[in-house]
């Protein structure tokens, strides 16, 4: 298994031996608690990436491998999956765990020990990239979700999800217990911290509306917008000209008098004061 990146061994939960063992007991008192079935919520979360046979899937976090199954099964017999985690004892648990299945199966599983916000992939690399549960203590959350969104090619889905209590519950009695148990409940959805490229981006709440899902589709570039449209009205202008065209401050009165004499000409008052300037521009 290649080691790019790792945690020190002993610096929390997940880097001690009995690590796995830890996180299985964790999951169990989630599923219990907010009494959900655990591979309906997985099959659920996977389907949203929308694979098919022969895709190519990143894991980041994938922890003790506990989606691989659903994974490899909606890859219908044939692709790879790549699983990573920084702590090398959840991602050895995990490619222990599932060394028998992924003998029987055509479908190829890859393990590694790296940086989720600093993946030793190529840009477009993947047909689609998942987490859940781990990108809450990321460093730097923004940059491990731009990660996924940079090996991803364009048209390909990212899913995210991790503790986070809807926010119509967050001063309720039912989030305070729940924040008071662990404080991760009371994690910000990280919505700002998507690219501006992202597409068709959809935010949705599972586990008793304690756990946020973020999916978006993959794009190459920010979202088609013509900013030369010109506005019909008094105002007038365009996106441009309002953003980009800002002028210095001017007294008050002759502001409005500019106004006036633009209503009285019947135009805008963009138009009216961009023909001021040309007139007086080309006397020069």
């Amino acid at each position: 298994m290649p080691v790019f990146a790792k945690k020190p061994e002993d610096s929390n939960e997940y880097t001690r031996q009995n690590a796995a063992v830890v996180h299985d007991n964790s999951l169990r008192w989630v599923f219990a608690t907010f009494e959900s079935d655990e591979t309906t919520l997985r099959n659920n979360l996977v389907a949203r990436l929308q694979l098919a046979q022969g895709h190519r899937v990143l894991v980041t976090g994938a922890g003790a491998g506990n989606d691989l199954p659903y994974l490899v099964r909606s890859l219908g017999g044939q692709g790879e999956i790549y699983a990573q985690d920084i702590a090398q004892e959840m991602i050895l648990s995990g490619a222990e765990r599932h060394r028998v299945e992924s003998a029987k199966s055509s479908v190829e599983l890859h393990f590694s020990v790296s940086d989720a916000t600093n993946l030793p992939f190529a840009d477009d690399y993947f047909d689609a990239a998942y987490h859940f549960g781990g990108i809450n203590l990321f460093p730097d959350i923004r940059k491990g979700i731009a990660e996924m969104n940079r090996v991803v090619r364009p048209g390909g889905k990212v899913v995210i999800g991790d503790e986070g209590v809807a926010p119509w519950l967050m001063d309720s009695e039912y989030g305070k217990m729940l924040i008071r148990n662990n404080s991760l409940y009371a994690c910000e959805v990280p919505l700002h911290l998507l690219p501006e490229s992202a597409r068709s981006v959809r935010l949705s709440w599972e586990l008793s509306n304690c756990f946020y899902v973020i999916e978006f589709s993959v794009s190459d570039r920010t979202p088609p917008i013509n900013i030369d449209v010109a506005h019909m009205g008094t105002r007038g202008g365009s996106i441009r000209t309002r953003y980009f065209g800002q002028l210095e401050g001017v007294d008050p009165a002759l502001r409005d008098r500019i106004y006036a004499e633009a209503e009285r000409l019947g135009m805008s008052r963009v138009e009216y004061l961009e023909s001021l300037f040309r007139s007086g521009l080309a006397g020069h």
